[in-house]
């Protein structure tokens, strides 16, 4: 029998084509990913201009402090929405810090909004009593985000969703044997649905743990709960209703914290800081800024600019601030230029997307990295805290 050369070779090529066709798509795919990265990074650069020179205003006048202060409000909104597409389509190392969650449930709640859609109706209630959690930011924001989807899916006739907190006592029955969690006072988040219409057929029903139409699953949520030391309940039935508790235990040092933030800072004599920022934009209000705090400030453009300012300075230097990403001459080599000869320089990096510096770096993220575009007060406190005044 004759082989059937021909309907091999095209089932062959079929499968050459199919195969050059992925290679392409996901070729695009990154070239879209490394555009609106660029694109990101321009937007945080120019919005530090927007907030900085605004900023600078508000030290100097005593008439539209209202108007500025809405400048630097608006400002720090829209660069929070870049930043939360930029930490949604990657992943990161968590990073736990404190966080107030009611702060972090207010600030979402327009993006919540826009979730729903305008047949649901968003109902906040935040009652944890300005107590913190310790948390990683983007794991809480992304989980919240993804069960506000989970609820959506069953309101396609409307109703609403209320979201609250509260502060709690579990104990170990509660908890139960096997989880990790410990006994003690919790922030609980709830998510509940209400939908208008009463259906009890099984196409009505959430079947949690088989949705597959949010990017974040409920075991991903578990998870997460369980990296945070606390626990997660979730629950829905025939009706389409949904309820999802999700437990943080409460952030035991907020008293220390709020203790040392309230101490006086010390005047910045004698203090230089060099500035390597090669955005003007991002670079001149902080210099003027720090002048007008007391520092002593040397500043660069580039990373060979920055070696031969110090080098023609008679200043001890106590500070580097410097971009991460920089042509030539990136943020970190910057530093271990100037740590050869300054063994005791404190170092603060800054970047419009601090979760790209562990990507093609060879290092991972600094814990001193400032996140651009910030509020030059947080700038300033940032350097006394690195040198411990």
């Amino acid at each position: 029998m004759t082989p059937d050369v021909g309907g091999t070779l095209e089932l062959r090529s079929s499968e050459s084509h199919g195969h050059l066709r992925s290679l392409l798509q996901a070729h695009k795919i990154e070239l879209i990913d490394e555009l609106a990265q660029a694109m990101a990074n321009q937007f945080n650069n120019i919005m530090m201009a927007v907030t900085g020179y605004a900023e600078l205003e508000l030290r100097k006048t005593t008439t539209n402090r209202r108007e500025l202060e809405q400048v630097i409000t608006h400002a720090t909104r829209a660069t929070s929405l870049i930043q939360k597409f930029l930490d949604s389509s990657r992943r990161h190392s968590s990073m736990p810090q404190p966080l107030e969650l009611d702060d972090l449930v207010s600030e979402i709640g327009d993006l919540m909004k826009d979730l729903l859609g305008e047949q649901a109706d968003l109902r906040l209630r935040l009652d944890a009593n300005s107590v913190n959690i310790h948390a990683d930011r983007i794991n809480v924001e992304q989980t919240l985000l993804a069960l506000v989807l989970i609820a959506r899916n069953s309101m396609a006739s409307g109703g609403q969703l209320r979201i609250s907190t509260a502060l709690t006592d579990l104990d170990r029955e509660f908890i139960g044997e096997q989880d990790t969690a410990e006994p003690g006072q919790y922030v609980v988040l709830s998510i509940e649905n209400d939908t208008p219409a009463v259906r009890t057929d099984s196409a009505a029903h959430v079947d949690l743990d088989q949705s597959q139409r949010v990017s974040l699953s409920l075991a991903a949520v578990r998870g997460i709960l369980k990296e945070c030391h606390g626990l997660a309940r979730f629950s829905s039935d025939p009706s389409a209703r949904s309820s999802f508790q999700l437990y943080f235990p409460v952030w035991r040092q907020e008293a220390f914290e709020a203790q040392s933030a309230s101490l006086p800072r010390i005047p910045a004599i004698a203090r230089t800081v060099l500035i390597v920022e090669d955005d003007d934009a991002v670079r001149v209000p902080a210099v003027e800024f720090l002048m007008m705090e007391g520092f002593k400030v040397l500043q660069a453009k580039t990373g060979a600019e920055a070696l031969n300012v110090v080098q023609q300075s008679r200043s001890s230097l106590d500070i580097l601030i410097a971009d991460i990403f920089m042509p030539k001459m990136n943020g970190y080599q910057v530093a271990a230029k100037l740590l050869e000869q300054h063994p005791d320089l404190k170092i603060l990096y800054i970047s419009g997307d601090p979760g790209r510096s562990s990507l093609g770096m060879g290092e991972s993220p600094q814990p001193a990295t400032l996140r651009k575009p910030f509020r030059l007060n947080v700038l300033r406190d940032k350097i006394h805290d690195l040198l411990g005044e």
